[in-house]
């Protein structure tokens, strides 16, 4: 990924350091030439050049001593699971709430850094009118997205005396970490790549025909980039997503194709009823209108679905 002038030397806070997203972000940050603090929970390997803050975000004077002087806060850090959410909400609203942690520290220090915050495109809800743009009402029908939307709410507040927040509403993120010690099980696509280079049936609830946009994960990290380091774009809400749409039949096909091509191991795709007590949210349709982000920074989806499952397949294959 080529040199970004406005991330060179900058003081960057990445809180969620060792999750998916975060890990490759990091990577990232560091060819970047920026001073790169990780938060998280646990401690994580030493990095060369990279100073680790380890703790709980949830509480209230956590990130008031280190928060000084950051001229970027990418916020990843929290719960990905639909169903955790709603098998257990306090928890995952506590999550939600460390979000006033940064502001608070933001506010008391008086400091006005570009805090960049990944929400998702399924607050939009059960969306008809394809593609979506950020003009579209959001519409959560599940706790994760009901508490997406009051952190974006949250950070809008804050927005009104303090830092100069991009919110970025992501569509389906696949492709595999950048970081060994990051589980590369993570999404649907992920799995099914794992299941099928073992040889193993792809179960595919329902006829397959729901759309999704897979964007793959360099995509979403050079948008990363570009959302903490463009001036002039602070205040806004942006769709990350490929703006085409796949169905979920479509996809499945595509990886077992390739894990056939790359590795010669065969699997089938078995379809089965949707499970009792699937979310609602499965049978949404959705492709991302980009064009507001793509039109104000010069990014665009540049991995093509077919390609981006090639590269997961064959480094997946080159590891076993």
């Amino acid at each position: 990924m080529k040199k970004i002038a406005g991330l060179i030397g900058k003081k960057v806070i990445v809180t969620g350091a060792s999750g998916y997203i975060g890990s490759s972000l990091i990577n990232e940050l560091i060819k970047q030439c920026c001073e790169v603090i990780r938060v998280s929970r646990k401690a994580l390997k030493p990095v060369k050049g990279v100073r680790d803050l380890v703790g709980d975000i949830s509480s209230s004077k956590f990130f008031y001593k280190d928060i000084s002087g950051a001229d970027i806060i990418y916020h990843l850090a929290g719960n990905t699971s639909i169903q955790y959410a709603e098998n257990k909400p306090i928890n995952n609203f506590t999550s939600v709430l460390s979000m006033t942690n940064i502001y608070d520290a933001l506010l008391e220090g008086n400091k006005n850094p570009r805090n960049v915050f990944t929400s998702t495109a399924t607050v939009y809800g059960l969306t008809t009118d394809l593609p979506v743009s950020e003009s579209a009402h959001p519409r959560p029908i599940t706790v994760y997205d009901e508490h997406k939307l009051i952190a974006e709410k949250i950070i809008k507040l804050y927005d009104q005396s303090v830092s100069n927040s991009v919110i970025l509403r992501l569509a389906n993120v696949y492709g595999l970490s950048l970081t060994e010690s990051v589980s590369n099980d993570r999404g649907i696509l992920n799995r099914i790549t794992q299941l099928a280079l073992n040889g193993q049936d792809l179960v595919l609830y329902g006829d397959g025909n729901y759309t999704r946009d897979y964007v793959y994960i360099d995509d979403v990290i050079e948008a990363l980039l570009l959302a903490g380091s463009v001036p002039d774009i602070g205040g806004k809400t942006f769709n990350i997503g490929s703006e085409i749409g796949t169905t979920l039949r479509e996809a499945f096909e595509v990886v077992r194709t390739k894990v056939w091509e790359i590795a010669k191991v065969h699997s089938q795709i078995v379809y089965q009823p949707w499970p009792l007590g699937s979310s609602a949210i499965e049978f949404r349709n959705f492709i991302a209108d980009a064009s507001e982000f793509r039109h104000l920074t010069g990014w665009r989806a540049s991995t093509k679905f077919e390609s981006g499952i090639r590269l997961m397949v064959d480094e997946l294959y080159k590891k076993k």
